[in-house]
């Protein structure tokens, strides 16, 4: 092979994708815009809500203690503290998150206006009949209409048993409640109104069992001072939440993204020269095996230079939020050797395919069992991050092509393998990096001046066997 020619194939497929105006945006662009957004979510997320819900209650308390609790406890003014409180509460996590920054001021100084919602309990008699009740909230259901006063909207029914605040004797233990809503109500609606009366009820076990709320709370209650984290640079804040997931989780995205986009623009041009007969005069130059070998390192440098950005942003937000000893610079590098890996496999696969066929509308088929590959790091995410160095875990890090994803989350999580399990894992996938190119070098120098009908699989063995 004439490694003059292969770089200029190399340099040409590299431009012809990664000096495109839309290649630019996309990968510098994009992270840009993530570190502007986050911010921005977060805040919209704290402000989000959904129309507040307005209406009136029946309560059919058959105990005949829990009526004025309840009716307390979802008071217009004691909702709205309860919700005021939950939207700070939101706030300090979301400055939590993003550490101590010009976002987390903006956050910190962002004003929450909370549309709450606003309850009329009303108290039914102790005997009155529940299908009654029913009914009534049946025909506003049916009539699609919202009464002229908000207030009449009939949002809930609860029906609370004798018993639910004393027993009736010591072997059927207390009683139950029911609620009946409404259809379409936002769930914070409902999980306001069940919660009060939740609490209300044990509110009056506590009164009948002469035992004082706040003193039980407080027994229960164990508070804890902010968790740290002992490094051989001093404390830190605790972070095995995101070491032990986000951090593998991001390693497997940015080897796939970057094998994958590699791959997939591979696939295109290979197609697409293919089939405007521009490979026939490219083959006048350069012989098959030159061409796929260029086209191969071509597009490994664009898979290169997105992992290489976003490496590089995800660096930068780990040290911006004191984080950055999560991923040490072994990680980093192997990264980078997994990614070679994985993607001169797939890329073998990809040139393949696209020398078999004439059309991308063919290459679906043939293009299916590559993607039940890609998805099985996917599908093993979860045994692998919850224990990386189970017997599981370490035979599917040993099987080539996945081999590098699931090695990779191995390396970045708590838990990492030894060094000579990343040694012979490495040395596994160049023995099957090898093959594959042999296998794809075979299909390419047959299937690239082929035209008609496309290719299965039994032909593509029978064209490996002819080369």
């Amino acid at each position: 092979m004439n490694i003059s020619k292969i770089m200029r194939v190399a340099a040409r497929e590299f431009a012809s994708t990664a000096m495109t105006k839309g290649f630019i945006i996309g990968a510098l662009v994009l992270p840009a815009m993530m570190a502007l957004i986050i911010p921005v979510v977060l805040l919209l997320s704290i402000n989000a809500q959904p129309p507040a819900d307005t209406g009136k209650i029946y309560i059919l308390d058959r105990s005949g203690e829990v009526n004025e609790t309840v009716s307390e406890r979802l008071s217009p003014e004691a909702v709205e503290q309860r919700w005021q409180e939950r939207a700070e509460n939101a706030k300090d996590f979301a400055k939590n998150i993003l550490g101590n920054n010009k976002a987390t001021e903006s956050i910190d100084q962002a004003s929450i206006v909370i549309d709450t919602p606003v309850f009329q309990v009303i108290p039914t008699a102790p005997d009155v009949d529940i299908e009654e009740l029913k009914e009534e909230m049946r025909l506003q259901v049916a009539s699609g209409t919202v009464p002229a006063d908000e207030l009449d909207n009939l949002l809930a029914i609860i029906e609370i048993d004798a018993d639910a605040t004393r027993k009736a004797n010591d072997e059927e233990g207390f009683g139950v409640y029911q609620a009946f809503f409404r259809p379409k109500l936002n769930e914070e609606t409902i999980g306001e109104i069940e919660g009060s009366i939740r609490w209300s009820i044990r509110e009056h076990r506590y009164l009948n069992a002469e035992i004082d709320r706040d003193e039980v709370t407080e027994l229960s209650s164990v508070k804890a001072r902010e968790s740290k984290e002992i490094t051989e640079e001093g404390e830190r804040k605790e972070s095995s939440g995101i070491s032990s997931f986000v951090i593998p989780f991001a390693s497997l995205m940015l080897l796939l993204m970057a094998s994958m986009t590699g791959g997939q623009y591979l696939l295109t041009t290979t197609v697409e020269e293919k089939s405007n007969r521009v490979v026939e005069v490219l083959l006048s130059a350069v012989s098959p095996l030159e061409l796929m070998t260029g086209k191969i390192i071509g597009q490994m440098g664009v898979g290169l230079s997105l992992l290489m950005v976003y490496n590089f942003v995800g660096i930068i937000a780990l040290i911006t939020f004191s984080m950055g000893d999560l991923i040490s610079p072994l990680t980093v590098i192997l990264i980078f050797i997994f990614f070679l890996l994985a993607y001169f496999m797939f890329a073998s696969l990809m040139a393949a395919i696209g020398s078999a066929v004439n059309d991308l509308r063919e290459a679906q088929s043939l293009m299916t069992p590559v993607m039940l590959l890609m998805m099985m790091p996917y599908i093993f995410f979860m045994p692998v991050i919850r224990a990386p160095n189970s017997m599981f875990s370490t035979i599917v890090s040993f099987i080539p092509p996945i081999s590098p994803f699931i090695m990779i989350m191995r390396v970045a999580s708590n838990d990492p393998p030894p060094n000579w399990q990343i040694a012979l894992a490495i040395l596994l996938n160049m023995i099957a990096v090898v093959l594959f190119l042999w296998i794809a070098a075979k299909v390419f120098r047959v299937g690239l001046l082929m035209f008609g009908k496309p290719p299965n699989f039994r032909t593509l063995f029978k064209w490996i066997r002819m080369a």
